[in-house]
């Protein structure tokens, strides 16, 4: 258990991808600036064009890695496309399935896979299709929720899944504080996801942030 980073970067804190109104550029490049994985949200329509500027924009704003989030239940084929064109560092599934086949195509473009589920068995099918890392989304998430458990009763029991695949588990769902993020840990967690939470810092232009603050640890305390 620790402050550690997960998939490479130095907190295990991520962005969680809110609307495309609210996960812009500017927000995705504070967290990665600060050592978190920040990402974009994916339109819930087929738009490429779009999604690569928002990707090129992000990359104006930083050169430290981030994400896209994609929702499966809605058309999103180009879009993906365009995300592994573009070589984004991680991809954030959620809503649907993404097998084998479509981890292995997002691997080969260098692209690590981070597939949002809601409960034991599709943790189980995530893992199975060798993702990177599987969130744990809970009932108690805001947004598009898949889970009907409570955080802390699925998360252990998808630890004890993983274990021996070096697949780092990161919990999403209520987490508002240190508080929060320690009890995840204790249960076996890598990381946390926050999304709510980040709405208090999505307009930086208003807040004064510069790039090299740390946003994410600004939630804690």
């Amino acid at each position: 258990m620790g402050w550690k980073g997960v998939l490479g970067f130095e907190y295990g804190i991520i962005q969680g991808p809110l609307g495309p109104d609210i996960s812009g550029p500017e927000l995705v490049a504070a967290v990665a600036n600060a050592g978190g994985i920040g990402t974009l949200r994916a339109p819930d329509w087929e738009s490429p064009d779009y999604l690569r500027g928002l990707i090129r924009k992000t990359r104006s704003l930083t050169d430290k890695p981030f994400g896209v989030g994609v929702v499966l239940a809605f058309p999103h084929k180009e879009n993906i496309k365009a995300i592994l064109d573009e070589k984004v560092a991680i991809l954030l599934v959620s809503w649907g399935e993404y097998p084998n086949e479509l981890v292995s195509e997002a691997h080969q473009a260098g692209v690590k896979v981070v597939h949002q589920v809601g409960s034991l068995e599709d943790a189980e099918k995530a893992m199975n299709a060798g993702v990177d890392a599987i969130i744990i989304q809970a009932k108690n998430a805001g947004g598009h929720v898949l889970g009907q458990d409570g955080l802390f009763t699925l998360l252990p029991r998808v630890v004890d899944l993983v274990a021996g695949h070096d697949i780092p588990i990161i919990a999403a769902g209520g987490i508002i504080d240190a508080r929060g993020y320690v009890a995840a840990l204790a249960l076996g967690a890598q990381g946390i996801c926050l999304g709510t939470r980040f709405t208090k810092y999505s307009n930086f232009s208003t807040f004064g942030f510069t790039p090299n603050q740390s946003v994410l640890l600004k939630f804690m305390w």
